[in-house]
């Protein structure tokens, strides 16, 4: 299954205190975050061109910040169509091609594809997203919030500020707004759906723009994504007629071209693949497709032709299905990183992103056989020093085979033994590529490699890791941090007695589950020698109770705390605190709904109670992942440091006062 909780020319930005005053290794981190990187890529519904959004990182005002720009599918220079401080997010074509409508800073915007001024109409309903044209140009759709606004003014007036678990706000309902040829609005915007029995997900209209298909949870929440129901109505709006409700989460359905059938994925469980559903709309013809292998990105359907995305071991790529015999086949090279795909109308040309090792991802267009790179974002990183990255593979301790990236520093020797850095991926259902990072990453493989005379770095794609079938995936059940552990445990002994890694200088870290992971590691064995538990679980009861999404833990348990103890005490790190002598830094958001932060100040303290080094910094206003450039910068820079005090002998690392106050003008003045 997807991911639910739910990819890179060097730019002038200010270099951070540290990288001007201290080691070259902080100047390599600046040179990652000042990264443009493409974001996503979208065809137009000809085939002509591409619009694409880019991210960088703002420092001067300490946001992410994403431009949208478009380019030919023949090739040429690319035209930047957006500028200024507000960043753009969700974006679309217009069925003509000659319009792409987005949102930027909370407002709708439509701007001519051969650039221009752009159209802003007065758009008074907040938190608008999945904007989608219908297919013959009259209308634009879209995906918000009800017009619920009076009635929480009402309350907070009575009583302030407060919040129903689970039951307040956040309903999402389809709207729709006539267009004329100018892009003006020729009504103001109706909303289709409405009410408090369900909260849209996603929605497609049919290519002769006369019912909407959508996907529904019972509430905005995240406990309730494995009760998605799949329904269809006329735009004309009227009761929307359920055509599945079936246990799982679904996803967004792609109308056939030309036919009147649906395809869309369903997923049962957290670590379980996607089915594939082909139903027709008015919820008989129901055929289900089970997908062992791939956990598919539904793109594109005519006829008994499928076309999706899936990863394959650490590899990305396109498929093409035959629905009728089930017949799978690669489209494209099987050496290349490919992802995002779009495809025009008449199927003949897709876009998407292609990323490689040592190049960043570029806007790139395939029509048969022609492949045309778009973009030339590689360009920023052409005279930078590049580690090599390559996969290995190795036995855990039951036999399972475990492949991993092991990336080299610059200058590697053979025969020499390297601190080692365990840097986890989270998911757990996540994967980690032989790519090279981009600027909204955090704890760069390429940053890591670099650190002292260099270092070697271990990316394990553990068991649960997706793109390795489903058993593969589903081997954590019931050992979701126990497990893992192992595996890397294998891995990095593997390495050891290759000569490759010197086991007295091992840094274990990872975010999320990687948080946890490495947690487990610090606990349960004792392979690192400084650990960083980067908004990780550290007791899955606490976690349970705490979470937004709480049947996580009851999907990869089989039971609730109060039901089976045991299994959650066996895979949470705090039941091993008694073999604890692993230093640990504690890295956690303040408002982590995912993993709440309960979790970061249990582990320290029981760190603390038995005599073990922990540290904790917790990053003001941020949520479960960093959603700030100076965050990111932060959170790297300060595992960073604490390896350095632990691995390489440095100073103790300087959290509270980290940087020199600039000193006042009377100050200068006399020195």
């Amino acid at each position: 299954m997807r991911k639910l909780i739910a990819a890179m020319l060097l730019v002038a930005a200010p270099m951070s205190a540290v990288a001007e005053d201290k080691t070259p290794e902080a100047t390599l981190l600046d040179q990652f975050m000042d990264l443009k990187i493409a974001r996503s890529a979208e065809i137009s519904p000809s085939g002509s061109h591409v619009a694409y959004l880019t991210f960088e990182n703002d420092f001067e005002n300490d946001k992410d910040m994403s431009q949208l720009w478009v380019v030919p599918t023949s090739g040429g220079q690319p035209i930047q169509l957006t500028h200024g401080e507000d960043s753009v997010g969700n974006y679309e074509w217009s069925a003509d091609g000659q319009w792409i409508a987005f949102m930027r800073g909370g407002k709708l915007g439509f701007i001519r594809a051969a650039g221009g001024e752009a159209v802003v109409p007065e758009f008074k309903i907040k938190g608008a997203g999945s904007l989608t044209f219908a297919p013959d140009g009259s209308a634009l759709y879209f995906i918000a919030g009800p017009e619920d606004k009076k009635l929480i003014e009402a309350r907070e007036k009575r009583y302030g500020s407060y919040n129903v678990v689970r039951e307040d706000g956040g309903y999402r309902h389809i709207w729709r707004v006539a267009l004329k040829p100018d892009m003006s609005f020729g009504d103001k915007p109706e909303q289709l759906t409405r009410g408090r029995d369900f909260s849209v997900t996603g929605f497609a209209l049919s290519p002769d723009s006369k019912q909407i298909a959508f996907t529904t949870w019972p509430s905005p929440h995240l406990a309730d994504l494995l009760k998605g129901r799949m329904y269809v109505m006329d735009v004309a709006g009227g009761e929307p007629n359920l055509i599945d409700d079936d246990y799982g989460v679904k996803s967004t359905p792609v109308w056939q071209a030309g036919g009147g059938m649906l395809v869309y994925t369903n997923a049962t469980g957290f670590p379980t693949l996607s089915d594939i559903v082909i139903r027709s709309s008015k919820g008989d013809q129901a055929q289900t497709i089970d997908m062992p292998t791939y956990d598919p990105n539904l793109v594109w359907f005519e006829g008994d032709k499928l076309l999706f995305g899936a990863s394959v071991r650490t590899g990305l790529g396109l498929f093409q299905m035959d629905v009728k015999t089930g017949g799978i086949q690669r489209v494209g090279s099987p050496e290349s990183f490919s992802y995002g795909f779009s495809v025009s109308s008449d199927g003949k040309t897709r876009a998407f992103l292609n990323a490689a090792s040592a190049t960043l991802a570029e806007v790139t267009v395939a029509a048969g056989e022609s492949v045309t790179k778009l973009t030339d974002l590689s360009a920023q990183v052409t005279e930078m020093e590049k580690p090599t990255r390559e996969l290995i593979t190795w036995q855990s301790d039951n036999g399972l085979e475990i492949e991993g990236v092991l990336t080299k520093p610059v200058d590697y020797k053979p025969g020499k033994r390297y601190p080692l850095y365990v840097r986890t991926h989270g998911g757990p259902t996540g994967t980690d590529r032989p790519l090279m990072s981009g600027s909204r990453s955090i704890y760069h493989p390429e940053v890591l490699a670099a650190e002292g005379k260099g270092a070697l770095v271990l990316q394990t794609n553990y068991r649960g890791s997706a793109g390795y079938g489903e058993a593969f995936q589903t081997s954590n059940l019931k050992n979701l941090g126990i497990g893992p552990a192992r595996d890397i445990i294998a891995g990095v002994k593997m390495l050891v007695e290759q000569g490759l890694v010197d086991p007295k200088r091992v840094a274990c870290l990872g975010w999320s589950q990687g948080g946890h992971i490495s947690a487990m590691l610090a606990t349960y064995s004792d392979i690192c020698t400084a650990a960083i538990m980067g908004a990780g679980i550290s007791d899955w009861r606490t976690y349970y109770y705490n979470t937004d999404i709480t049947q996580f833990t009851t999907e990869y348990f089989a039971a609730t705390p109060l039901a089976d103890d045991a299994v959650y005490a066996k895979t949470s790190p705090v039941t091993y605190i008694d073999n604890a002598k692993t230093p640990v830094l504690v890295q956690h958001g303040e408002n982590d709904a995912r993993v709440p932060i309960a979790n970061g100040y249990q582990f320290r303290q029981l760190l603390l109670d038995k005599g073990v080094e922990a540290r904790m910094i917790v990053y003001s206003d941020m949520g479960h992942g960093p959603s700030k450039p100076k965050t990111r910068r932060a959170i790297t820079e300060h595992a960073l440091n604490w390896f350095r005090e632990h691995l390489f002998g440095a100073d103790k690392a300087e959290f509270v006062y980290p940087v020199e106050a600039e000193k006042d003008d009377k100050d200068k003045a006399e020195k």
